[in-house]
């Protein structure tokens, strides 16, 4: 088993790593393992969609694309879940889902469809909302930069990727800043995928398949009609790689604002690729609170002096007016882990440049 820094196994709860009500110093020694949803029945859910209503927290909701996604949560266990992409035949339904925001709760009844796609997909027939969320995202509109429109003229493109599971089946991409799913039906991809980490850079090459019509979903291409020397799918930077080595990076400051799943502000670097696709390398240590502390306070009062220049960057804010430098240890434990983390061994260790 691939272990953290000091022996340890720590995973990074998506986007921070702080539970509501459990204290900073006892969850810096948990260790933690994937989440997965391995006693999460889906039976069970079905029932509770066809009966009183299936409560869980919107993950994603991209409207203009019709993409929206709930995570329902073991109640008793936090790390066990599963993300299901949510649709309706009700207009009224479809317009209702294009005003939600990410970590509303909502409860919705309905049916699970029964399709190709390795994950569940939920057809709703009603929903309400269960728990309202706020942020400070909600008064910076975000625009995205990427359009779905030119994959039809592309057969490959260069991005990172957001989610992976089911064997290998199941391959979520980053495309610019949009978030598109890809079918992989072939053992040998199957194989690739399932080795991939999340925010790995990968080379794919791909059609856009003709259903479902929204959202855009990508198959990925078959080897056997490729040119010979050319796959459907090349690793081109492996964040695993780097693992327990001395890592240096220069980016924008971001933040995760405080959520219903982390207690405190969580501050990163953000690293620009040249195609435009992005990652993130959260900036902790998780040897020393009292060193953790100190950074979060060094980069917020930075952040709070020039927070007039901050950005909505879709699921975070980011501000290009605070360039980092950051150097330490590079870690990345599991496959799933939300970001890549610079374990930093002293606060002289980040330096944050002013951009006038």
């Amino acid at each position: 088993m691939d272990l953290g820094h000091n022996g340890a196994k720590y995973y990074l709860i998506e986007p921070g790593y702080f539970m509501k009500n459990v204290s900073i110093p006892l969850i810096l020694l948990i260790v933690l393992t994937t989440m997965a949803r391995a006693d999460i029945n889906m039976a069970d859910l079905e029932v509770m969609l066809k009966g009183g209503g299936l409560t869980g927290e919107i993950h994603g909701s991209v409207s203009d694309a019709k993409l929206f996604v709930m995570t329902y949560r073991n109640p008793n266990n936090f790390f066990e879940n599963v993300q299901m992409p949510l649709t309706s035949d009700s207009a009224d339904i479809m317009a209702t889902l294009s005003q939600t925001k990410r970590h509303q709760y909502y409860t919705v009844k309905g049916e699970f469809i029964t399709n190709k796609a390795p994950i569940k997909h939920i057809k709703i027939s009603s929903l309400q909302l269960a728990k309202d969320y706020n942020s400070e995202l909600d008064k910076m509109p975000y625009h995205y930069r990427g359009d779905l429109n030119d994959l039809y003229n592309k057969t490959e493109f260069i991005g990172r990727v957001h989610a992976l599971g089911e064997d290998g089946k199941m391959l979520v991409m980053e495309y610019v800043d949009r978030i598109i799913p890809v079918f992989v039906t072939e053992e040998s991809s199957q194989v690739l995928v399932k080795s991939l980490y999340r925010g790995d850079l990968v080379k794919l090459k791909f059609k856009v398949r003709a259903e479902p019509e929204a959202p855009t979903h990508l198959s990925l291409a078959s080897a056997q009609a490729l040119p010979a020397g050319e796959k459907p799918i090349e690793l081109l930077e492996s964040l695993v790689k780097s693992h327990g080595s001395p890592i240096s990076k220069v980016g924008s400051l971001i933040r995760f604002s405080k959520s219903p799943q982390i207690n405190t502000n969580i501050y990163a670097l953000l690293v620009e690729d040249v195609g435009g696709t992005t990652i993130q390398y959260t900036l902790t240590n998780f040897a020393s609170p009292d060193l953790f502390k100190k950074i979060r306070e060094k980069l917020e009062k930075f952040w709070d002096d020039n927070s007039s220049t901050a950005e909505n960057d879709r699921n975070k804010l980011v501000n290009r007016k605070l360039v980092v430098h950051a150097k330490g240890t590079s870690n990345m434990v599991d496959a799933g882990q939300a970001n890549p983390q610079i374990l930093i061994d002293s606060l002289d260790d980040i330096t944050v440049e002013v951009v006038k």
